[in-house]
């Protein structure tokens, strides 16, 4: 299965901390938040992995340069910004198209429950399937409502997108390649025609995408555990 880590952004939203540094390179527990996705994605038998980057991109160039996990393509945004679907679409080959593809976005850590697997193929007439959770009170998430078939409704309901998400490349066909878009806007299309679904992430997840959200977390355990199985993924995946 392939995958698209969503590693372009502007460098704003959390201030001082990616003065320097691109904020999928920033640590914690010693972990980057870059290498943590990839680190899920080996777990969920990902065989190749391509990265779009903007911001102070080159450092995440550098950074994979020695990973040899599994193959992954940078995607480098230089001039001008491309959103989520524009640079999905503008990166993406054609041969890239003939399968869904699971897409990840750095910015949160996942947590899965030991069962948990992503989907892998989509069903009948469906382009995208959301993994969601519970809207937490006082948050500024787009509302999701879900029926008892998994179809998706947006502007209302009592679930958020988490930020992973499978979907059939060819839904994005129709945009033009290095322009702007937006997979939200994609999201809410496809939904008016029926052809999105989504089901409850079984497992937990960690927003560190804004200042106050890492300062929050930053000096807690948030691996636990985990981190030993973590730092042996990073220790054979990186080149010495």
């Amino acid at each position: 299965m392939n995958a698209f880590v969503l590693a372009a952004g502007f460098g704003k939203r959390m201030g001082s901390l990616t003065e320097n540094c691109p904020k999928p390179l920033l640590k914690i527990q010693d972990i980057t938040l870059l290498d943590y996705s990839l680190y899920l994605l080996d777990l969920w038998k990902v065989s190749n992995v391509l990265v779009n980057t903007h911001y102070l991109g080159d450092q995440i160039k550098n950074h994979l340069k020695r990973f040899k996990k599994f193959p992954i393509t940078i995607l480098e945004e230089k001039n001008e910004i491309l959103g989520t679907a524009g640079g999905i679409r503008t990166g993406l080959s054609d041969k890239y198209f003939e399968e869904p593809i699971l897409l990840i976005n750095p910015d949160t850590l996942f947590f899965p429950d030991q069962s948990f697997k992503p989907k892998t193929e989509l069903k009948d007439h469906t382009k995208i399937h959301l993994y969601l959770l519970p809207a937490p009170p006082n948050q500024s998430y787009t509302k999701i409502g879900i029926d008892e078939n998994g179809k998706l409704t947006f502007g209302n309901g009592g679930y958020y997108y988490i930020g992973l998400a499978i979907l059939n490349p060819k839904c994005l066909s129709h945009l033009e390649k290095n322009n702007y878009h937006d997979l939200s806007d994609i999201f809410k299309e496809c939904a008016e025609r029926g052809e999105i679904t989504g089901e409850i992430f079984s497992g937990r997840v960690l927003d560190l995408g804004t200042k106050d959200l890492w300062e929050a977390y930053v000096k807690t355990d948030i691996f636990g555990a985990e981190i030993s199985k973590i730092q042996v993924f990073l220790k054979s995946s990186y080149m010495a």
